[in-house]
């Protein structure tokens, strides 16, 4: 079971271009939602593990932010076995939708790179899985 308290050692910060931040978690324990983020001076984003950096990414003012959080488990009992935290950019190219996405793994802290999201964890063909 994905406990709360492991969820929430998971937050963000947003990087403003004036040197400024947001934070997820203000310090009188309040909170930031991710609408409260502005665009305009977006620079960088970042996830924190236990307040400390461990995934940044930087955006240029053509790219958007990419954030989602993709809890999985028995959503009856309210279970949470795993949750993906997804984070990158994404720009139209040539009319194409280009993006670039970090999977993290909030119960692993693995973090994984790749070009879009299509739906749960990246999978692996055999032939580029070390283990065979």
């Amino acid at each position: 079971m994905l406990e709360k308290q492991l969820r929430e050692t998971f937050t963000w910060t947003a990087f403003y271009s004036d040197s400024t931040e947001l934070k997820q978690f203000n310090e009188d324990g309040s909170k930031n939602g991710y609408p409260d983020i502005d665009r305009s001076k977006l620079a960088a984003f970042g996830i924190l593990k236990n307040n400390n950096l461990i995934y940044r990414v930087f955006l240029d003012p053509s790219q958007k932010l990419i954030y989602r959080r993709r809890p999985t488990g028995n959503f009856q009992t309210g279970e949470l076995t795993s949750e993906l935290i997804l984070v990158g950019t994404s720009k139209k190219v040539n009319g194409v939708d280009v993006q670039n996405i970090a999977y993290i793994d909030v119960a692993s802290g693995l973090i994984q790179v790749a070009g879009k999201w299509v739906g749960g964890a990246p999978n692996l063909i055999k032939e580029e899985n070390n283990n065979g």
